[in-house]
């Protein structure tokens, strides 16, 4: 208890309340997209995740779950990560400090201790309240747990180096040994900090030397390799080789080599072989997933129950392999290869080397490095992804010119140990991308992969701090009076510009605090099915937050999801076949390991049966909503199947849609999530009736009956769920607003139907709805003419003065170009009647570029087909005041002068008879 009054233990606890604090307010309330549904999910049941598998999280995580911290089990599981990066955040401030008091020694004063403490305050929370650490630490993601083992063994290895000549400082790297093992059942970046680890210690112990070196280097590379692939592949190796036996067998031989070594006094073989004993243990979590698995919980992917298959989860098998070094062909499997090359089948140096500089290296790491520490872009590119590699948008670049100061600070006062935090940026950064070798495009951003060398950075930031307090310390040494206030000014300054402004700049992006649209969209998912459904998922968006629903809160376990991607896989389509709720599959096991993506060259039609009595019902069905219906001649479904993969064939999901549909016959109602993508539904476009976020399949054409009214009508005002998607305190990424667009559409497809049947009332009701579910002010639009076909509808529903809100609004908030504002023209002149406001954006348009004159030229024409020639006229004079030399515009006069003349002449001639 002594230490935690010592000065450096209250400002470390500070920093750890601080961060915790903050990261409590925003952490997410229930369970968010991509994978932590299923986190939360195999947590609170103790199933199996996606390989590699995270037991030790999953362990953990179940302990969270039957806390009592709150009602949501989502939120419990998510407090894992805010109580595990506050902890981080402590460990950062403590590194600092640690790194300073290598060449200024132990805080003895106040003015090392301001400096000192400062500056690992302001360091500690830049990385805490920069970009990727706070999106980490606020949901239930193993990259907030990853990067705490990352900090807690960088402090342990700096802690060694004050007892290293003592015997008890062993101590320190076999806790390291046995934390690097608990961190692979987290996730392997942990492993990247081993080379730092090595280089501190071999500084600390060895002589410089070139032969110390190339031993130290071996011995650090030795390591890395029985730890990975060592121990993490080799070992199931062997127990799928030669059964468990030589596994249990291999801690005896440790140990009793263990004793060995003491008796013979060998200190440094000793404390290897107890560090990899150490390793092992730690490592052992991984038993939970062979244990687990064979009770068959309701999640268990990949099934990994015996040898055979836990080694292929632990390879992470499912997901193919992939070149680390080969850039040309991670090029050539990318979608937008076309952007590096025109010969992508043989692409040439020049193009492979574009890809890697500025796509894997600037795009997706360098531009993600801006983000925590120079600024964040706000410019969308093609792709949809923030287009600006560097910005200094919010911060100006401030925590990264103060990060290069430390680096040059640190390097200067003491290399070995700046050496090595730069060992530890380039491998947690560079090395992961080269690592990865990703194509192009990634389903999301990657910035969360790469916060071990946002963590390395920010110890250069609070060292870049230490830089500017020495240095107003030597240049006020003679000044005692002002040198403590210009150096307190001095680290207020810091606080406001850097971890404070990081704050501001990244509060509200960063909070979930009342964002419930992963949990709320699932939820109506699911209620959009009728009981027993089968339900296609596309990927993990649509998946894993229904898993959490479903076997966390027990909501609607009789519909069956069956994800698309994963039913490319054997174990997957056989789980789908055995457990309750069964999907009907009429294949057995070796049918079911033989399948494979099947040849397909072209486009074929093909047939499923349905059964007659079937068809017929459903026939009446469709008669009862419009009496005109007519049903094609075909006595089944029947549709055109394109291939699926490169052109040339099609998958095993795609095969097994068709297997699924034959087998079910009906029986069971069939849905596509709205998110499957078009080309995953195998042609049944024809067949899919929209009845909110999903997709019925019928067993008949819909031929233009695509939605039931009723049903749609009561799924979106009675049966779904809009939490806080009224609430503009609420932040939505883009992400999210695309996927709330879905809303959207159903919306407005009922209420194009109600107009199409001329029923305005209910038109109106139907969008009222909507806007009172998701007003645009919180939820935008997709896009700007989604807003204005909402005042579109409005105004054919008998309220055209929403159109001219929405219209008004667009231009006074975007910049559009004079182009594009002339696109408005005709909104005012002719669905509004506003000529005077058509008129003036006419003329704002002209003024800014008289080329831009088809907007006069369209209000000319409109007037001069209404026979209003004296208006239409006094237009092209004023198109003219602007424009004098348009060439159009004086034809236009001319032949208008003529036609008002005649009309004079001929008003004149009625007057004289």
């Amino acid at each position: 208890m002594k230490v935690l009054k010592e000065p450096k233990s209250i400002v470390a606890l500070f920093v750890f309340f601080v961060s915790f604090i903050v990261y409590t307010m925003t952490v997410a309330p229930t369970t968010s997209f991509w994978d932590c549904g299923e986190f939360i999910a195999c947590s609170y049941i103790l199933g199996i995740p996606h390989p590699p598998g995270s037991p030790l999280f999953i362990l953990v995580g179940r302990i969270f779950s039957i806390l009592p911290i709150g009602e949501d089990i989502g939120f419990r599981v998510n407090m894992m990560s805010p109580l595990l990066s506050a902890f981080s955040a402590m460990f950062t401030f403590l590194i600092i400090v640690r790194l300073l008091e290598v060449w200024q020694g132990k805080a003895d004063s106040f003015e090392k201790k301001l400096i000192q403490y400062s500056s690992g305050v302001i360091g500690a929370l830049a990385f805490a309240w920069s970009d990727s650490q706070w999106f980490n630490s606020v949901e239930a993601e193993v990259y907030a747990a990853s990067l705490f083992f990352t900090a807690i063994v960088v402090w342990l290895v700096l802690k060694w180096m004050d007892d290293a000549d003592a015997p008890r400082g062993d101590r320190w790297l076999l806790l390291i040994a046995y934390l690097v093992g608990l961190a692979l059942g987290v996730h392997l970046l942990n492993l990247l900090a081993l080379p730092m680890v090595f280089m501190i210690i071999y500084f600390r112990r060895e002589q410089l030397s070139l032969n110390s070196a190339v031993k130290w280097t071996a011995i650090a590379a030795g390591s890395f390799v029985v730890i990975y692939p060592g121990v993490v592949k080799y070992i199931p190796k062997t127990i799928e080789l030669y059964s468990f036996f030589p596994v249990l067998l291999l801690p005896v031989i440790l140990a009793f080599l263990t004793v060995l070594a003491v008796q013979k006094k060998k200190h440094n073989y000793s404390l290897m072989l107890m560090s990899l004993m150490l390793v092992l243990v730690g490592y052992s979590t991984y038993n939970m997933i062979y244990i687990r698995s064979s009770l068959n919980p309701a999640i268990d992917e990949n099934a990994p129950d015996t040898p055979e298959k836990f080694v292929s989860y632990l390879n992470r098998e499912q997901y193919g392999d992939w070149s680390i070094m080969d850039r040309a062909s991670s090029l050539q499997r990318s979608p937008n290869a076309h952007l590096y090359t025109k010969n992508i089948q043989n692409p040439e140096p020049e193009a492979v080397r574009d890809f890697f500089w500025n796509y894997q290296i600037k795009k997706m790491f360098v531009r993600y490095f801006g983000w925590q520490y120079i600024g964040k872009g706000d410019t969308k590119g093609p792709d949809g992804l923030i287009a600006e590699i560097i910005s200094v948008r919010g911060l100006w670049g401030i925590p990264f010119l103060l990060g290069f100061l430390g680096l040059m600070h640190h390097f200067w006062n003491d290399w070995r140990r700046a050496l090595s935090i730069f060992v530890l940026f380039i491998m947690t950064g560079i090395a992961i991308v080269i690592y990865l070798n990703q194509p192009d495009p990634q389903p999301r951003e990657r910035d969360y992969a790469y916060t071990g060398a946002f963590f390395a950075y920010a110890l250069w930031i609070g060292i870049g701090v230490s830089f500017l307090l020495e240095y107003i310390s030597d240049a006020l040494r003679d000044n005692d009076k002002l040198k403590r206030p210009a150096q307190l000014a001095l680290v207020a300054l810091l606080l406001i510009a850097v971890p404070i402004n990081m704050l501001a700049f990244n509060y509200r992006e960063h909070s979930r605090d009342g964002n419930y649209v992963a949990h709320d969209y699932s939820l109506n998912i699911l209620e959009s099915c009728e009981p027993d459904a089968i339900l296609f998922t596309n990927g993990d968006n649509d998946t894993f937050p229904l898993w959490y629903l479903q076997n966390v809160e027990g909501i609607r376990r009789d519909v069956r999801v069956v994800n698309l991607s994963l039913l490319n896989t054997p174990w997957y389509i056989k789980q789908l076949r055995d457990q309750e709720p069964r999907v009907p599959i009429r294949l057995k096991d070796r049918q079911v390991d033989a399948l494979q993506p099947m040849y397909w060259p072209d486009e074929r039609e093909l047939e499923i049966s349905v059964p007659p009595q079937v068809r017929e019902q459903w026939i009446e069905k469709l008669r009862q909503l419009d009496p005109a219906y007519k049903p094609d001649s075909s006595m089944g479904l029947r549709f055109v199947l394109g291939p699926t993969i490169q052109g040339q064939g099609i998958r095993v999901q795609d095969i097994m849609i068709m297997h699924i549909l034959e087998a079910n016959q009906f029986k069971k109602p069939v849905y596509f999530a709205v998110t499957v993508s078009p080309d995953n539904k195998i042609g049944l476009d024809k067949y899919l009736r929209m009845d909110g976020l999903v997709f019925r399949v019928l067993p008949v054409k819909t031929n233009g009956l695509n939605i039931d009214p009723d049903l749609l009508y009561k799924n979106l005002t009675e049966k779904y769920t809009y939490r806080n998607l009224n609430n503009p305190d609420v932040y939505y990424n883009d992400n999210i607003i695309a996927l709330l667009g879905n809303y959207r559409s159903a919306f407005l497809k009922l209420t194009q139907h109600y107009l199409s049947k001329n029923e305005k009332d209910k038109a109106l009701a139907v969008l009222d709805a909507m806007e009172q579910a998701m007003p645009e002010e919180v939820v935008p639009p997709a896009y700007p003419d989604m807003s204005i076909l909402i005042g579109q509808m409005y105004r054919q529903a008998g309220r055209p003065e929403e159109l001219k809100k929405r219209i008004d609004k667009l231009l006074r908030g975007t910049d559009f170009t004079p182009a594009q504002k002339s696109q408005f023209v005709p909104y005012y002149a002719q669905e509004l009647r506003d000529m005077a406001a058509a008129e003036s954006l006419a003329s704002e348009i002209l003024q800014k570029d008289p080329s831009q004159y088809q907007a006069y030229a369209y209000l000319v024409e409109i007037l001069r087909r209404q026979g209003d020639y004296d208006k239409s006229l006094e237009m092209v004079e004023s198109w003219l005041a602007l424009d004098p030399e348009n060439p159009m515009a004086k034809n236009t006069q001319k032949q208008l002068q003529t036609l008002t003349g005649s009309k004079k002449d001929s008003a004149g001639a009625g007057e004289e008879k």
